[in-house]
């Protein structure tokens, strides 16, 4: 399932990305997508008593409605009422799966926009079989990457009345004062194969067509300013004597404020700062690699199968310009072998090993097989097994 974004990552991040949306007929093989059994397999498998597994229909269904907690041998579970879905979908709801973990057809789109974009990623699931919208016309405040497996939708998109919202800046508490533009800038339908880049802010409005339909959406997590501001508070700000003054009235405070307020500006402009809030940022994040313990955790295997893939456990791969790459939280300082490894990798995500030891003849095979070996086994590389 590799998706052709067909555009280069320095384009898209130059004429789309946080700017506008982006359209992409055809970007997979639908032969090679979803099935409703895979859609049924990651539903059952949901943290159904959880917030983030909801149902829609004409408001939020009330999860005793659809969802039972019982004991089984002493321990505590939850489980769908199965027919009260059934009809709920029946009738025209929308089943929603957020925050979705350890699927592996689901890793593996997220994966290829994290890598596309260098930003983290959260995945959600749709499901629906009747007309009503999921949601009224709203905006997002993650871009947003909607992957089309099963049916159609007819996508309403309208441009930013409030640019660049953060999560705490919801459409349904700012619409009054922000609201969406009377007519649509784009307006489509998203069959399977198509993927659609929407930019957070952008308002839109999916509908389906009474047909049974089922989409991914991966939004993309990058750093903002004002996690750099409050992070650069937080650890620099107790420092700057200013910072430690007692206050009483505005005008005895204002000459302490006013150097506070520079001090700190010099602050957050220091590139050396930015670079330790950045890669703060990058050691914090991890990414679900599949297990492998019968190759990394058998003591009798040294090296691994040429048929193997191999991706960076890593979302952004700036720093590997800086000769060194974090991953999974931990940073690795590369050698000039080790930067034509990690470099290689990062421009074929999923490269096979052997298409790696011939990529890279100037290395030795062995040396690069128990190199590969060691940062699989540290969960720098991530394997790929079909």
């Amino acid at each position: 399932m590799v998706i052709d974004f067909n555009i280069s990552k320095a384009d898209f991040v130059e004429h789309y990305q946080g700017k506008k949306p982006l359209l992409i007929k055809n970007a997979f093989k639908v032969t090679q997508a979803f099935s409703w059994a895979d859609a049924n397999q990651i539903i059952e498998r949901s943290s159904v008593e959880s917030d983030d597994f909801k149902i829609l229909h004409n408001g939020l269904v009330p999860k005793g409605e659809y969802v039972e907690t019982f004991y089984d041998v002493g321990m505590v579970r939850h489980r769908l009422i199965k027919s009260a879905v059934y009809e709920r979908m029946k009738n025209g709801a929308t089943l929603i799966a957020n925050k979705i973990v350890n699927e592996p057809k689901v890793h593996a789109f997220a994966r290829q926009v994290a890598q596309f974009t260098g930003r983290q990623t959260v995945s959600s699931a749709y499901a629906a079989f009747g007309r009503q919208a999921s949601f009224q016309t709203h905006w997002d405040t993650r871009d947003i990457f909607s992957i089309q497996l099963i049916g159609r939708k007819r996508w309403f998109v309208y441009e930013p009345s409030f640019n660049d919202p953060l999560y705490m800046q919801q459409s349904k508490d700012l619409e009054h004062d922000y609201p969406c533009p009377a007519e649509p800038c784009m307006d489509f339908v998203l069959e399977p194969g198509d993927v659609l880049y929407l930019p957070r802010g952008w308002w839109h409005n999916p509908l389906p067509f009474e047909e049974e339909t089922f989409h991914l959406s991966i939004g993309t997590f990058p750093a903002v300013v004002l996690e750099y501001v409050q992070w650069s508070m937080q650890q620099q700000l107790p420092a700057l004597l200013a910072a430690r003054k007692a206050m009483s009235t505005f005008e005895h405070d204002r000459e302490n404020l006013l150097q506070l307020a520079s001090q700190f500006a010099g602050l957050i402009m220091d590139p050396d700062q930015y670079g330790r809030f950045m890669e703060a940022f990058d050691k914090a994040q991890r990414v679900d690699t599949p297990l492998a313990i019968d190759l990394l955790g058998n003591a009798g295997i040294k090296q691994l199968p040429d048929d193997v893939g191999l991706q960076l456990s890593a979302n952004s791969t700036l720093s590997v310009a800086r000769n060194y790459l974090i991953a999974n939280g931990t940073r690795v300082n590369l050698d000039e072998q080790a930067l034509l490894l990690v470099r290689s990798i990062e421009q074929s995500p999923g490269i096979r090993l052997d298409e790696l030891l011939a990529r890279l003849p100037e290395m030795d095979p062995a040396k690069l097989r128990a190199l590969v070996f060691e940062l699989c086994h540290q969960d720098i590389f991530e394997l790929i097994r079909c």
